[in-house]
């Protein structure tokens, strides 16, 4: 089996930021994100994880989980991400709802069928931006 998505990434871009989600996979199946976050103002960007969402076929599915998260704290509330004038923000992120394992040690779980993204929560001088991203996602045989 083999994962494909369409578009091959989603991105949105306005006035403030540039931010994009590309599928990756394991093993030929899709089941995690890159995330991209390019701050294009004089002032800090934030990335609130903590409202930050997996969503799968337009239903919010949990959170993420990705470097520097243990597994055994994988529904804790996460620090914010601040993103520094001009600067670019890429991390790897995995939904937690298709992890399993303990502690340090886990695995994820590939995504099926359907519309996979992220709704995120930017915030930028007192403002709050929603972004949904999201791609279709088909599972082919080989």
């Amino acid at each position: 089996m083999v994962s494909s998505s369409s578009p091959y990434y989603a991105n949105i871009e306005n006035e403030y930021y540039y931010f994009s989600l590309t599928p990756l996979s394991a093993n030929e199946r899709h089941c995690g994100f890159r995330l991209i976050l390019k701050n294009k103002t004089t002032q800090t960007l934030t990335l609130d994880w903590n409202k930050t969402y997996y969503i799968h076929n337009n239903e919010r599915k949990g959170g993420f989980i990705f470097d520097g998260v243990d597994y055994e704290y994988r529904n804790d509330p996460k620090r914010p991400e601040k993103i520094k004038p001009w600067d670019i923000f890429i991390k790897t992120i995995w939904p937690t709802i298709l992890a399993s394992g303990e502690r340090n040690q886990w695995t994820q779980m590939p995504m099926e069928s359907g519309r996979h993204g992220v709704e995120a929560t930017i915030l930028l001088d007192g403002k709050i931006f929603t972004e949904k991203l999201n791609v279709q996602m088909s599972i082919l045989e080989k």
